[in-house]
């Protein structure tokens, strides 16, 4: 006589008990990962002000990309150069009180940080290129941000990869469950 029939069938009942469990852990454990963040936000202090973040802009042959950025006030804006051409960063027009001077002298490689403080809209454009299209422009403003571009933008990775390690976790559970409730019986004579 085999092993395997001996077996009882699989229980929906026993089955639906270890996903039940499966969610209850993952639920325990999403709960646990929430209540850590909020320590980090009140750690951290939710009343910081807004910006301060870092922006950067590809400086590359003939081109700014972003060509257009929106940031709040207090973010830097890092420009890189990635081309092999000579470029600069010369400010065409910025709001009144502004003491941006960009960077007009021309290079290749390197870059070049400054931090917005001043609400309004900074135009700028590389002079040896501004011919063909070489123009930037940056609006600062209050809850002013870059449009994001498609779902992965929308969910920051630290959830995403909360959310693919809890699916693989309630896959691999649900799994052993199934395989121990089928194959696993009492242990042979």
């Amino acid at each position: 006589m085999k092993q395997f029939e001996e077996d009882e069938p699989l229980s929906r009942r026993l089955f639906l008990a270890g996903a039940a469990g499966t969610a209850v852990a993952a639920g325990a454990t999403a709960t646990g990962m929430a209540q850590e963040d909020e320590e980090d936000e009140a750690e951290n202090g939710d009343d910081a002000p807004a910006g301060g973040g870092t922006e950067f802009v590809e400086v590359g042959d003939n081109y700014y990309e972003p060509e257009n950025l929106a940031i709040e006030p207090g973010t830097t804006v890092v420009w890189e150069w990635v081309g092999v051409a000579d470029h600069n960063i010369n400010p065409s027009d910025q709001p009144d009180g502004a003491d941006w001077e960009g960077h007009p002298d021309l290079k290749a490689d390197g870059d070049y940080e400054y931090t917005f403080t001043e609400e309004g809209t900074y135009e700028y454009v590389c002079d040896p290129h501004v011919g063909v299209g070489m123009v930037g422009s940056i609006e600062v403003a209050e809850g002013a941000s870059a449009a994001p571009e498609g779902p992965a933008q929308l969910v920051p990775d630290a959830a995403w990869t909360l959310i693919v390690a809890t699916v693989a976790g309630m896959v691999s559970t649900l799994s052993l469950v199934y395989f121990f409730m089928r194959y696993g019986g009492k242990p042979a004579e």
